[in-house]
């Protein structure tokens, strides 16, 4: 699996970096929690503070664009983020 980073943005007002980023793969898309981790890896950050917003994938390409919210703490997070994108993220448990 290989990550690309397109867009960095840092929004300071709600402490957090908005990202887009390529990931191409080999068969099926991956889930939610792979793209986290290697995402929070390349970025220096805990994964439990990368919050996948979108995964848009064009029909039979092995090539996805992730939108991702990536905050300085994890409290900041939960304040901002919707539950059901905190439910997605984190597996069904919503805080």
């Amino acid at each position: 699996m290989e990550l690309e980073l397109v867009k960095r943005r840092e929004n300071p007002l709600l402490q957090r970096e908005e990202v887009v980023a390529k990931i191409r793969f080999k068969g099926g898309t991956p889930s939610r929690r792979e793209i986290r981790e290697i995402l929070a890896r390349q970025l220096g950050k805990a994964p439990s503070n990368v919050f996948i917003r979108r995964i848009s994938t064009d029909y039979g390409k092995e090539e996805a664009t992730i939108m991702a919210m990536v905050y300085h703490s994890r409290a900041m997070a939960l304040m901002i983020e919707p539950k059901h994108i905190v439910r997605r993220n984190e597996g069904g448990e919503a805080a």
